[in-house]
């Protein structure tokens, strides 16, 4: 039998991780039958998530295959020292736990028919990029944020290896001020910095370590297409052809989306409830209200929302979920009842409009031709299945980078408006997003002829050209499998 040239990859355990990484390994073996890839799964407990195992657990039974094989790595033994602090520091102490197993797999119990040709990394698992070098395998990362977010990182890792600057000062600058960045076309309000960037234990303990092993792959694979990004694709290749002597040449990149989630986490039956309603409603007459799946608001921001929907009158579809409860590396869970939550009489007088669920198969409900805008918290996976399917967003960011990718939608995109560029679920002085300011952002995104639904028109157009044969990401994936290929043949 003819050897295959093997890929590993290795998702950080979130769900929508794990999904973009599975629908990578799909683009791999649809592309080449060459290829051969093994996913190396690590999963959260139950108690920190609950939703993430058995979504992996439903993707690896049904998509398992001659060319594509799931191991499932041993289970971490989390401390408490783990649940100290937020979701990502949990995450990031289960990667850096799983060195040594990925180890034992490469040794032991990796199949050795096949050729490597490639150890491919969430952009969250970089510590693991250390034991594929100790095999001398080739290293790339997953990079599932935007490009601009990207150039973003590795310009803050410069400043502070490189020029001794202490880049959490950003965060004390005039809040009036701009600042300007190379991956960003306009100047930004340094309120729009994530905090996982300007905050310093964040920083120095995660993504300062992030960044620099972005530095030492072979190559960076972004989910994102050259027509979406056109200015931090440029500022990225521009910084690759200064003077070597002003700085270290970066990584090659293959921007090769958008990668949608087209895994199910949930069965048909499920689905339908929600779908079934949908199906009910006038064309692009419901807005979509959903945080993803580490999204949730407090008691009363939940009722702002409320009371600006039942003002409005509009008819909407509400993904609500209830905040961790017992320590700060908890997921979100869903709610037994909603009358716990929402304002008195709400779901009876809205009950001809609207409909409040917990979890929603988001990609079926955007791809609904009821579906008219998108109250997004500006997670990279949601944005690009907005514009795949066309919808405009309005902005309210919660965590990680979603604040600086709402102000490049609404600024530089133009698929969105503004409710919120700056909210931080983890700022202690949150000022509250009032109903009125709420109203005032879904009212205009559901203005029927505004440039923000012709843009999210527009660019839903040029997002499918991009994959289709000789698109920007058909042809930027192709010189990755290439690279892969020759990797193996070396």
């Amino acid at each position: 039998m003819e050897k295959l040239a093997e890929v590993i990859l290795i998702p950080s355990p979130a769900m929508g991780h794990v999904a973009q990484m599975l629908e990578l390994a799909k683009l791999f073996l649809s592309r080449n039958p060459q290829l051969s890839i093994t996913v190396l799964i690590m999963k959260l407990p139950d108690y920190i998530d609950a939703v993430s195992g058995p979504f992996v657990d439903s993707v690896a039974a049904s998509s398992s295959s001659g060319r594509l094989r799931f191991f499932e790595l041993t289970a971490a033994d989390p401390t408490p020292e783990w649940s100290s602090k937020t979701r990502g520091h949990f995450v990031y102490r289960l990667v850096q736990s799983q060195k040594s197993h990925i180890r034992e797999f490469l040794i032991s119990q990796r199949p050795g028919n096949n050729k490597l040709a490639g150890f491919v990394v969430d952009m969250l698992c970089t510590p693991l990029m250390d034991v594929a070098g100790e095999f001398g395998i080739p290293i790339y990362v997953l990079f599932t944020s935007p490009a601009a977010f990207l150039g973003l990182m590795l310009h803050f890792q410069f400043l502070e290896d490189e020029c001794c600057q202490d880049v959490s000062n950003f965060n004390n600058s005039d809040s009036s001020s701009l600042l300007s960045f190379p991956s960003y076309a306009c100047p930004i309000p340094p309120t729009v910095l994530p905090m996982v960037l300007v905050d310093r234990d964040t920083w120095l303990g995660r993504f300062l370590d992030f960044a620099r092993g972005y530095r030492k792959a072979k190559g960076i694979i972004i989910n994102t297409f050259a027509e979406l990004e056109i200015h931090a694709l440029d500022a990225y290749n521009n910084n690759n052809n200064m003077s070597r002597s002003e700085q270290e040449p970066l990584p090659l990149i293959y921007p090769i989306g958008p990668i949608l989630n087209q895994s199910k986490s949930r069965s048909e039956s499920e689905e339908a409830e929600t779908t079934n309603w949908l199906d009910e409603q006038p064309l692009n007459s419901v807005v979509l209200i959903c945080f993803g799946s580490q999204g949730s608001l407090q008691a009363e921001q939940v009722k702002e929302i409320a009371i600006a929907l039942e003002n409005i009158g509009c008819r909407f579809l509400w993904s609500l979920r209830r905040p961790p409860q017992s320590n700060n590396a908890q997921f979100p869970g869903e709610y037994t009842t909603y009358s716990e939550i929402l304002p008195q009489g709400f779901l009876g007088r809205t009950e001809k409009k609207g409909k409040v669920v917990g979890w929603v198969p988001q990609l079926k409900v955007l791809s609904h031709e009821a579906i008219g805008g998108f109250v997004s918290h500006c997670g990279w996976n949601s944005i690009l299945e907005s514009i795949w399917f066309g919808v405009p967003i309005a902005t309210w960011p919660l965590h990680s980078e979603q604040q600086v990718n709402a102000f490049q939608l609404v600024k530089e995109v133009g698929v969105a408006v503004e409710i919120t560029l700056d909210y931080c679920e983890r700022n202690k002085d949150q000022p509250m997003i009032t109903a009125e300011a709420i109203k005032k952002g879904i009212m205009k995104l559901m203005e029927t002829n505004s440039p923000v639904r012709d843009k999210a028109k527009e660019m839903k157009e040029k997002s499918r050209g991009s994959i289709m044969e000789g698109g920007s990401s058909y042809l930027s994936l192709g010189k990755l499998i290439d690279e892969l290929l020759n990797n193996a043949a070396l």
